[in-house]
């Protein structure tokens, strides 16, 4: 299990399942496969959660995609059949130990494991957590038939058990007394990242602001993902600036390996990728 330690916070990995996508499909916009080799490169990507232990709080950022979910023959997020909730497990904390749910933004790659299948529905996955997101993002999905199903089974069976609870990201609300919405929008319309701050250090819970390190030397690069591309290259900059200002961890919603890691910024102006070791060892 990769975890963290930052003072008296541990941070988990909490790791779905892992893919690749080509170069060219993930960046179409500056690749073309028929002209460039990088373009025929496959991008390893990652989905997972993170876990955050402090004194006081469990803590999940983002719940992945979902066992068993209709997402309309979707490769990469239909029937998906992954060990999520083996490994959470082995991070020694059970569902019911969770006290806040908090979500960068609503994509259903993003907040599938809000619920899980029981006796014949859908039920929150985290009973006694509250379950936090933008109340524009949630108002876009409820709205969009597009995200239909999401809304079904990873969204109104939490609102219905009264766990969820809407912010408004540019107040800029804090969670555990540790744990800041900063607004980080592109991606998705109101996008957000989260800063944890304990012991002194940061770490940055970036959502999908870069879906590979490759970005930190291209970041005019968009991912297919991202709905404002302007918007979204703005907040990949100012993100990038702050974490290397501020020495924080960067842990990504998509990264392979460890996923996390420092941005150093050197004479040129030019961003440097360090990824972070596996960290083990107790966590107690």
């Amino acid at each position: 299990m990769q975890t963290y330690r930052m003072g008296d916070t541990v941070i988990f990995k909490v790791l779905e399942r892992e893919m690749s996508i080509p170069k060219a499909e993930l960046y179409p916009d500056y690749l073309q496969p028929e002209e460039d080799d990088r373009a025929r490169q496959k991008v390893p990507l990652s989905i997972h959660s993170w876990v955050i232990r402090t004194p006081d709080d469990i803590i999940v950022i983002d719940t992945g995609t979902g066992n068993g979910r209709d997402r309309g023959g979707n490769p990469f997020y239909h029937q998906v059949h992954s060990r999520y909730l083996e490994n959470f497990l082995a991070t020694g904390i059970k569902p019911e130990e969770v006290t806040l749910v908090l979500m960068t933004h609503l994509h259903t790659d993003h907040v599938g494991w809000n619920t899980l299948w029981r006796d014949n529905r859908w039920v929150p996955m985290f009973p006694n957590a509250r379950y936090i997101c933008s109340e524009k993002e949630l108002i876009r999905v409820k709205n969009s038939e597009r995200y239909r199903n999401l809304w079904l089974d990873s969204l109104l069976p939490v609102i219905d058990a009264g766990l969820l609870e809407t912010i408004d990201v540019a107040a800029q609300p804090v969670f555990g007394g540790r744990i800041t919405y900063t607004p980080t929008p592109g991606h998705s319309p109101d996008h957000a990242s989260l800063i944890l701050s304990a012991g002194g250090e940061y770490a940055f819970f970036a959502g999908d602001i870069a879906h590979s390190s490759q970005q930190f030397s291209h970041p005019e690069w968009n991912s297919v993902f991202c709905g404002d591309h302007t918007q979204a290259e703005k907040s990949r900059r100012q993100a990038m600036a702050w974490c290397a200002e501020h020495r924080a961890l960067w842990c990504s919603a998509h990264f392979s390996g460890s996923s996390c890691g420092w941005l150093n910024l050197d004479e040129e102006g030019q961003y440097h990728w360090s990824e972070a070791a596996s960290f083990s060892g107790s966590t107690q």
